[in-house]
């Protein structure tokens, strides 16, 4: 070997030749069979997450409970793939049952049990808990032994005013035994030192932060501040916490001192922390069980269509065929309405027992987007815009002038998390959004115009940077605000963000609905149902006896109320009101004859419930609503047009009709009034003629008087008659005996 200084390096050179080359080689295997470090991320992308709410206080069994749903999760971990991360929230449930405390002075977590607070968290701190990432989330502040099982999971996080302490708030009397418990907690995980955690006990206890003469930065109590500074060891020291009352800190004071790992202000913001993939699911949801289907959105999609779809959903989640439902929008066109019906019924699923996917596989425009932005997750594939930019619509006309649509829009927000403003430029291109930012507290939230006319404090928000015009919304901006979750290459990809190794089958739809429902589509039928219906009771009422015209219009109003049952318009309400109202013109027509209370409260039910069964609304609450109902008005009116005009033509069938004879009375005609009243008359009494009697009462005028063993109703001819006169009959007519008093 040549150990000369050129020989050196020339083997060097071979060497370094020989590193190259091989690491070349190398690295192009690792892309090859896809180990390089891209498909690395793909694996670290794949974790899951899901929230399980800890119940404060901590009385009874809850912490069992909490323990039961880890569990679950982890014996589903598989040991192939990242630990899932568990996050726990510390929300307040129930107030303890000490009836010495006011309930509207206890805090979340006052009461909680101490021996329940250390098994939680001595489970928590265990192998058994191992398979999970434990992270523990404070939405608001934390007191009372609440704390233990706080500092018992691998991370923290909160919101940023937050705070977390004061954990013997609920002692009289702090042992040895409860502070040993916190401390080792506190050293298993690390996350808060043990002079943090000790001032959360210890009313006397001042935490500082010093910097030693060796070069370490430490968080001490004031005691050992002390011997520090007698051993002349600190450069300089900060105080945290002054004592003289029990520890608590914000999640900005732990944040800012590294206690915690995140500052987060949603579970939305908490899950872009994590790297989680979606949103937080529900304990009960887990990849092993998902049981899928798809419902695919594509072309001109009818309001018969989004009801059928909404059905088809119902019966899959009530028989428990189905936890996971993908809605896919494919350049789909639909609706304000429809669009606004199929995002609210997704929207309100139980989360506990149905996970919602949204994947827009093109670029869309218009209502349509609003069923994806419903669902708990929302992916956007390659090639795919959201906006309303390459939208044909006037601008303003779909939202900005619409106070229908801003409604639902609000509505939709409140239920997804989604913001309405970026979800009305999806569909307006008229709608500009700005960043604003909310003076006093400092929250900032993407909004337009409309939407910020809808706050009462919007004179407390300031305009910032223009996020969205002429309804160009961007991937990384979608990505940002949450309106989508993620971008995904294709269908497969997205599917496998949530846990779904391939492909899954779609929304079956039977043939027998798919001729139904190109049935339904013309919207002409139920209004040609309905003025069928009224014709063909004029024709019954023309032609009793027959019952042809009564099946049709039987036949004719239960089609014209299904159809609008199955194009979501019809409920309880409607079937009632037609009921009632037949039912009181039964009254009016055979009980109660005339045209009376019944007969024009039955006629208003009728017509109501044939008016709401054309709407999917109650009361009008803008003017496309009230463009509606006049619009529903009018075929209303056509239609008793046409039964008036049906009766005109029929009345004299009518009128010899037995119905209509038994209901209405004879005119007497030229016949004599004597002979008539004479038939007329129950009982005849021209016998008493010239007969007298006595009176058995007074007559004023009328009365009654005896005549031999009859006591007859007699009407006195001139002033009143005492009891006990004599009285002669002078005349009678009909029924009326007519008497004078005999002097």
């Amino acid at each position: 070997m040549d150990f000369t200084r050129g020989g050196l390096i020339a083997a060097m050179e071979r060497n370094t030749a020989w590193t190259l080359v091989s690491t070349a080689v190398v690295t192009g295997l690792l892309v090859q069979t896809g180990l390089a470090q891209p498909q690395q991320e793909e694996v670290a992308s794949l974790r899951q997450g899901f929230l399980i709410e800890v119940p404060l206080p901590l009385v009874g069994t809850r912490d069992e409970t909490v323990q039961r749903q880890i569990s679950q999760i982890a014996a589903k971990a598989r040991a192939d793939q990242p630990r899932p991360i568990v996050v726990l929230s510390f929300v307040e449930n129930q107030p303890t049952a000490d009836a010495s405390k006011p309930t509207e002075t206890l805090e979340i977590g006052q009461g909680s049990q101490f021996e329940r607070a250390l098994a939680l968290a001595r489970f928590l701190s265990s192998p058994a808990a191992a398979k999970v990432r434990l992270v523990a989330y404070l939405p608001r502040s934390v007191v009372g032994h609440a704390v233990l099982p706080v500092l018992a999971c691998e991370e923290i996080s909160a919101t940023s005013d937050a705070e977390l302490g004061r954990a013997s708030l609920d002692e009289t009397n702090l042992d040895d035994t409860i502070r040993g418990a916190y401390l080792d907690i506190a050293r298993r995980r690390g996350n808060l030192d043990e002079a943090v955690v000790s001032s959360m006990l210890d009313a006397n206890v001042a935490v500082l932060r010093v910097e030693t003469t060796e070069g370490r930065t430490q968080i001490v109590t004031e005691t050992e501040a002390k011997q520090l500074r007698t051993e002349a060891k600190i450069l300089r020291e900060e105080t945290l916490w002054s004592g003289g009352s029990l520890a608590a800190y914000s999640g900005q004071q732990m944040r800012q001192n590294r206690w915690i790992a995140h500052v987060a202000d949603s579970r939305q913001t908490l899950a872009h922390s994590l790297s989680v993939i979606g949103s937080l699911k529900s304990v009960y949801l887990a990849p092993e069980t998902w049981r899928p289907i798809l419902v695919e959105l594509s072309g001109d999609i009818s309001d018969a269509r989004i009801a059928q779809i909404i059905r088809g959903l119902g019966e899959q989640v009530d028989q428990k065929k189905i936890n996971l439902i993908v809605t896919k929008v494919v350049s789909a066109r639909v609706d304000m309405p429809s669009a606004v019906q199929l995002a609210n019924y997704l929207a309100r699923l139980d989360g506990e027992t149905v996970h919602t996917v949204g994947i827009i596989a093109d670029s869309v425009a218009g209502p349509a987007a609003l069923a994806a932005f419903a669902c708990d997750e929302v992916f956007l594939l390659d090639g795919a815009q959201i906006g309303s930019a390459q939208d044909g619509a006037l601008p303003g006309k779909l939202v900005g002038e619409n106070q229908a649509a801003q409604e639902a829009l609000l509505e939709l927000e409140t239920l997804s998390n989604r913001p309405a403003s970026l979800m009305s430029a999806a569909m307006d291109s008229g709608i500009t959004v700005k960043e604003y930012i909310q003076q006093e507290t400092g929250q900032r939230r993407p909004l337009a115009q409309w939407q910020l006319d809808t706050l009462s404090d919007r004179n407390l928000w300031l305009a910032k940077d223009t996020l969205v015009k002429d309804g160009d919304i961007s991937r990384e901006l979608a990505i940002k605000f949450d309106l989508i979750t993620g971008s995904e290459a294709d269908v497969i990809a997205a599917l496998r963000r949530v846990g779904v190794p391939e492909e899954i089958k779609e929304l079956p739809t039977p043939w027998l609905d798919s001729t139904v429902q190109r049935i339904l589509a013309q919207a002409w039928l139920p209004r040609v149902l309905l003025l069928v219906a009224f014709l063909a009771i004029s024709v019954e009422l023309g032609t009793p006896g027959l019952g042809a015209g009564g099946f049709v219009a039987g036949l004719c109003f239960l089609g014209f109320f299904w159809i609008e049952a199955l194009n979501g318009n019809v409920e309880w309400l409607e079937v009632l009101l037609f009921v009632g109202g037949l039912i009181a013109l039964a009254i009016e027509a055979f009980v109660l004859p005339g045209f009376g209370l019944f007969g024009i409260g039955g006629f208003v039910m009728l017509l109501a419930s044939v008016v709401l069964a054309s709407q999917t609304f109650i009361i009008p609450r803008n003017s496309e609503q009230l463009s509606v109902v006049a619009y529903n008005f009018f075929w209303v009116s056509v239609s008793a047009l046409t039964v008036m005009i049906g009766l005109l033509m029929m009345r004299k069938q009518i009128e010899a009709s037995p119905m209509v004879r038994w209901m209405t009375l004879e005119p007497s005609g030229y016949e004599d009034p004597d002979e008539l009243a004479h038939r007329e008359s129950i009982v005849h009494w021209e016998h008493l003629v010239g007969q007298s009697g006595i009176t058995t009462t007074r007559l004023n005028p009328a009365g009654k008087a005896q005549f031999g063993r009859q006591i007859v109703n007699v009407l006195g001819s001139g002033s009143m008659v005492a009891e006990g006169q004599v009285v002669r009959v002078i005349e009678v007519r009909g029924n009326a005996v007519i008497v004078e008093e005999v002097v």
